[in-house]
């Protein structure tokens, strides 16, 4: 199916981003799935029992105990009715219109030793950073109040709002406004930045879209094996965790069939290796931006080949039996898949990298540094 090519839906103003790509240049990337049968097999399909077991076994490993998420919960409860409080019974100057419980420990997507949970409060209009130095205080005071504990509580400003911590627990608080006050003079010496702002409500739109849309297990048990992917495997780190939300659904997601675990697993490199986040490919569209944005359209050219050039030598890897190395389960080999490895008596070596920098382009970054 063709993609348009237009970010918006009307003819593109002369004057305004580039010129539109030619139709060829966005192109659907290969997915197995869909071609089936175009590639008859010529031998049976090999059991994924034991992958299957290793995958399950690694999201165990990676996901939080009951206890751990209990007492996260505990302090987000806490803050959120302390924040509801304030929304009937406001303190001077701060007028807040809501709060929202985002990331990953709302997606329920929270890898194991993280304790953290992220929350968003929209205030009625351009939060300044006095404004954050006031709904810390406040908030923290409050939430002192309601401990049980011996534990002492910190409250640290940041560039977005500021973190409260107790007991090895962290809340990290948001603030941001009303989508409408946005457009309204930002003065950076004064208030929160405009990238913060908009960040913090598209954590928002993320939450809300994960909940209504990722209902499978798999996708879940997807998400976490791709940010494990993120601290252990070199040319992952590039990959942010909204790109991998979408990753894990989009390999999820096939028109009435339920994947299997395993057959999640491989789409996902395939669809990577097969260059899904190349340059070019009409790629995942963001659900929760308008118009077309692409999922991986913060990243460089580089980290784009580096990612589906690494996707390749995992799957080859894959292939030949070397999945508990790529999952690291506990006992196997330490493997970064950047340099040769052998796999059941097979070298893989690792896939060349395919993007080289202009020339051009080079000449004038020195000439301009």
């Amino acid at each position: 199916s063709m993609v348009s090519t237009q970010s918006t839906g009307g003819p593109r103003q002369p004057g305004y981003g580039g010129p539109p790509l030619p139709p060829d240049m966005i192109y659907k990337s290969f997915d197995p799935m869909e071609c089936k049968h175009l590639f008859q097999r010529v031998t049976p399909e090999k059991s994924d029992a034991k992958l299957s077991q290793a995958i399950l076994s690694k999201n165990q490993e990676l996901t939080p105990s009951p206890e751990e998420l209990s007492k996260l919960q505990e302090q987000v409860a806490k803050l959120t009715s302390v924040v509801d409080n304030l929304v009937v019974s406001p303190e001077p100057e701060i007028d807040i219109e809501e709060v929202r419980v985002v990331g990953s420990f709302k997606k329920g997507t929270m890898l194991a030793g993280h304790k953290t949970a992220d929350v968003v409060i929209i205030l009625k209009h351009l939060p300044t950073k006095e404004d954050t130095a006031k709904v810390m205080k406040v908030l923290s005071d409050k939430m002192n109040e309601q401990q049980t504990g011996s534990d002492k509580s910190t409250a640290t400003p940041t560039d977005s709002g500021f973190t409260y911590t107790i007991g090895g627990n962290t809340l990290r608080v948001f603030l941001t406004t009303l989508p409408s006050n946005t457009s309204e003079t930002i003065d950076p010496e004064k208030h929160i930045k405009l990238e913060h702002l908009k960040n913090s409500l598209a954590a928002i739109r993320h939450a809300r879209w994960f909940e209504e849309n990722a209902f499978q297990s798999s996708i879940r048990v997807m998400v976490r094996i791709l940010k494990d992917f993120k601290r252990r495997i070199p040319f992952f780190k590039n990959v942010n965790p909204w790109t991998i939300n979408l990753l894990a659904h989009h390999s999820a997601s096939v028109t009435g069939t339920q994947l299997t675990i395993p057959v999640v697993f491989r789409r996902c490199l395939q669809l990577l290796a097969a260059g899904i986040l190349l340059p070019g490919s009409a790629s995942i569209s963001d659900p929760c931006e308008p118009g077309f944005v692409k999922a991986h359209s913060f990243m460089t050219y580089e980290q784009q080949d580096e990612l589906a050039c690494g996707a390749q030598t995992l799957l080859r890897a894959l292939a030949h039996g070397g999945f508990k190395e790529i999952l690291g389960i506990k006992g196997a080999r330490k493997v970064t898949f950047d340099a040769p490895v052998m796999f059941d008596g097979v070298i893989v070596t690792p896939s060349k990298l395919a993007y080289e920098k202009p020339v051009e382009q080079e000449k004038m970054d020195t000439a301009g540094a």
